[in-house]
């Protein structure tokens, strides 16, 4: 298992290691050797410069030195801050050759010509210590060592507060960020994940149980082991029931790819709830699911009187879905609402669910089974009343107080995922931007209620249905452009995905 952690709980896992597992300095050689590692496999030798700070960040960055030398890179050591202040830092500084390295207070202009002529950076100056502004002369450097063409951050780039994700402007730009041990908080900030390039949680040897506290827990490939698995006396009950109001006349393909994705993830039955007319187009495309036709308005969306129409199904369902495709209306607030109230099983709402209870949010307090809810960021600012800034500057804070205040999980999406039920949080390490497309939210969500569907926990669900959705989007743009990517290719892949050896 993996865990997303601030600083100060980084620190007491550290320091839980040293005091029972292995010391500081076998933690700090762990982590150079995995860096320098990551580096020999990706690049032939050449120039490396490698910039140290005065504390332990430093100090992996003597040790990535010294092994990168083995490897038979040229290396040069710049000490941006003056020599270690660590005993750890000292012991690995010293074993290094005295040419190779360059103070960059006494010899500013050596510094540069090297950082100019280098062909890789590796930058550990300040790792989860930055808070507040660049020095003039640090901003320098890096300026300097961001016109490189391939660059490294070890933890955490130089000038980004590792807790928060605010960065200085003239901060280290790598093209890649190896994170040790745990992935860091700043992550969650959107602006901040774009800045750090390509991600790699790297192994130092801790433990998981020297994480007593943890701001998260990572999705990751054991989320397979969650899945719901089949017994040789299975039958289509088994699997559940799954009622899924979704669907207008100009959103058809939502009701369709919602209902496809919770098939394709196993539910056993499901009913597409559906305007009459959408239910007339779309049910040749969806030849194993059964309908339950709605009234409609003129314009095509679900009309006045549907509520009597779902009161008996609601009764006999193992889970409901809604929202997908419903069009933002009153009548959707109302089919909404009802169903918040009157469902005994538990109900994911998506997108125009969500939208349409966002002046009566309150509504959600009067449930009495499991409810999630699966909002963007701007969706779950109209519920929150947070600006989508806010929401975005502290995103899992933001989901986590909204899911004790209202009783829900809350499934927060974008980059890194953050699912919560106010108790428990996970943060999804799977996906790209091939996400970025129309679509995808309903496949989630109809993949969300297809595990809750066959008894799988809400939060279970919601964090396996992200990592699964997340990784499905790397299958298919392993040989499709990103951009290419359709939301219906992640329901095709699927089954592949269930069955990879990547998740064992």
């Amino acid at each position: 298992m993996g865990f997303l952690v601030d600083t100060a709980q980084m620190k007491a896992a550290e320091k839980e290691c040293d005091a029972r597992f292995i010391s500081y300095s076998e933690m700090m050689s762990n982590a150079g050797n995995a860096v320098a590692e990551r580096i020999g496999k990706s690049c032939e030798p050449c120039s490396v410069v490698v910039l140290c700070g005065s504390g332990n960040n430093g100090g992996d960055g003597f040790v990535i030195a010294a092994r990168l030398v083995e490897l038979g890179f040229r290396v040069s050591v710049i000490l941006v801050n003056g020599e270690p202040r660590t005993d750890c830092a000292r012991e690995h500084f010293e074993k290094l050759f005295s040419r190779t390295i360059f103070n960059y207070t006494d010899n500013e202009q050596k510094c540069l010509t090297l950082i100019h002529n280098a062909e890789i950076i590796v930058e550990c100056v300040f790792g989860t210590g930055f808070h507040g502004t660049l020095s003039e002369r640090a901003a320098q450097l890096f300026e300097a060592a961001n016109s490189r063409p391939v660059r490294y951050a070890v933890d955490v780039p130089g000038g980004v507060n590792s807790d928060t994700g605010e960065f200085d402007a003239k901060c280290f730009r790598p093209t890649r960020t190896f994170m040790l041990a745990a992935m860091k908080k700043c992550v969650l900030a959107p602006d901040c994940r774009d800045l750090l390039g390509e991600l790699d949680i790297l192994d130092i040897g801790i433990p998981g149980e020297c994480y007593r506290e943890f701001s998260a827990v990572l999705t990751d490939a054991g989320c397979r082991e969650c899945l719901p698995r089949r017994a040789p006396s299975s039958h289509k009950g088994t699997f559940g029931r799954l009622l899924n109001i979704a669907g207008s006349l100009r959103y058809c393909g939502a009701a369709v790819m919602s209902t496809q994705a919770a098939l394709r993830t196993g539910a056993g039955l499901t009913t597409l709830a559906a305007p009459r007319s959408v239910v007339t187009s779309i049910a040749g495309s969806l030849i194993e699911s059964t309908f339950l036709p709605l009234p409609e308005t003129a314009d095509g969306f679900v009309g006045e009187g549907s509520e009597e129409i779902l009161r008996e199904i609601l009764q006999k369902t193992d889970v409901v879905m809604i929202g997908c495709g419903l069009g933002n209306s009153e009548n959707t607030r109302k089919i909404t609402e009802f169903v918040i109230r009157n469902a005994v099983c538990p109900i994911i709402i998506d997108a125009d669910g969500i939208n349409s209870i966002s002046q009566n949010i309150n509504v959600l307090k009067e449930r009495t089974g499991a409810t999630v809810i699966t909002p963007h960021p701007m969706e779950f600012s109209r519920i929150s009343g947070l600006t989508v800034d806010a929401v975005q500057r502290d995103r899992m804070g933001a989901a986590v107080r909204f899911a004790r205040e209202f009783g829900v999980t809350v499934v927060l999406k974008g980059a890194n995922t953050v699912i919560t039920d106010g108790e428990r949080t996970a943060v999804n390490t799977s996906g790209n931007p091939a996400l970025a497309k129309g679509g995808s939210g309903d496949v989630l969500c109809g993949m969300i209620g297809g595990l809750i569907a066959q008894g799988a926990e809400p939060i279970f669900a919601a964090a396996d249905a992200a990592y699964c959705h997340g990784f499905a989007a790397e299958w298919v743009s392993s040989d499709v452009p990103q951009a290419c990517v359709l939301a219906s290719d992640i329901i095709d892949v699927l089954p592949q995905v269930f069955l990879t050896d990547s998740f064992n």
